[in-house]
């Protein structure tokens, strides 16, 4: 059995191809450029592929060379980029992924993990607490595809019965992100401190965004699609990591008692308002069994680890 992973030298694309291959499986690394750092280690014990999902035909090339049994779809433009260059996100995560799974039906593969987001999300979040049947109406080009990608699965499970299962990810914490988001200061507001730099925080210390640790995320992926086809009711679902999810203000807490000299301040704009976005991730938990192993102390933890590593 072979497993294709597209975004695979990303965040959470690599770290679930380290734990594939500890399981013994066959894995291609389908990746868009020749930054290969996130694999080190293990890009000897992978099959590397040039592939770029804004390129018409670049899917349906890999699809039909690999052939794979299962895919990881983790490919695609982010929400930073992808404002600034809507028709670019459009063309990578809109027909990059209808061309992807199309070429997977026809390749004969299996089943389809799909990484979508709360980004799917937007204006109605049910008072700062959102769950699965939440009315999804995204304010981001990013959350529009990543909605589109949700539906079309699900079109596709039913139609062709293509095993598709997706996962909406809340912000994911771990070292080493360059991307701006409005819920990046999530990671670097343990990354910078362990580097020795100061953080300004851009949120109020009351703003509240559920986060999980990349390490949950990957594991997220692989148990979903180790989870039996009959206990897959939701399709699409809602993952968190910490709950109830830590404050701005407790997360730098916890940072400054690991790190006595943490320079972190709060510089909210004027008129800012906290963002509250908490997660129900009840389905996950109750069709197959989710639990995140990184509570808010062990995910502070593992972060100074591996900058410091």
């Amino acid at each position: 059995m072979s497993t294709l992973i597209t975004g695979g030298t990303g965040f959470i694309g690599a770290e679930i191809a380290r734990m594939l291959i500890d399981s013994g499986e066959e894995v291609h690394i389908a990746h868009r450029s020749g930054n290969l750092g996130r694999v080190e280690g293990i890009a000897d014990q992978v099959h590397l592929h040039q592939f770029d999902l804004s390129v018409p035909g670049s899917a349906s090339s890999l699809l039909s060379e690999v052939k794979p049994t299962k895919l990881f779809h983790f490919g695609a433009i982010l929400t930073g980029p992808g404002e600034e260059d809507p028709q670019a996100l459009l063309q990578a995560n809109a027909a990059g992924f209808i061309e992807t799974i199309e070429a997977a039906r026809l390749a004969g593969t299996e089943q389809m993990i799909f990484a979508s987001s709360i980004g799917t999300y937007g204006r109605d979040t049910g008072g700062g607490v959102i769950n699965d049947l939440t009315l999804q109406r995204p304010s981001s080009v990013y959350g529009v595809t990543k909605v589109l990608g949700e539906n079309l699965g699900a079109y596709y499970r039913q139609k062709y019965g293509l095993d598709f299962r997706s996962l909406r990810y809340p912000s994911i914490v771990g070292p080493g992100v360059t991307t701006w988001s409005l819920a990046q200061y999530t990671s670097w507001i343990i990354e910078r401190p362990a580097l020795g730099e100061p953080f300004e925080v851009w949120v109020p210390p009351e703003a509240v965004i559920a986060i999980l640790h990349y390490q949950d995320a990957a594991r997220a992926a692989i148990e979903l699609a180790a989870a039996p086809s009959e206990s897959i009711e939701s399709i699409n679902y809602l993952v968190d990591g910490i709950q109830p999810t830590p404050t701005a203000g407790e997360l730098a807490e916890v940072v400054r008692s690991r790190i006595s000299d943490a320079d972190i301040t709060f510089s909210p704009p004027s008129g800012a308002i906290a963002a509250s976005v908490r997660i129900d991730d009840r389905a996950a938990r109750e069709e197959w069994g989710w639990q995140p192993n990184f509570d808010t102390e062990a995910m502070v933890d593992a972060v100074i680890a591996e900058v410091n590593g």
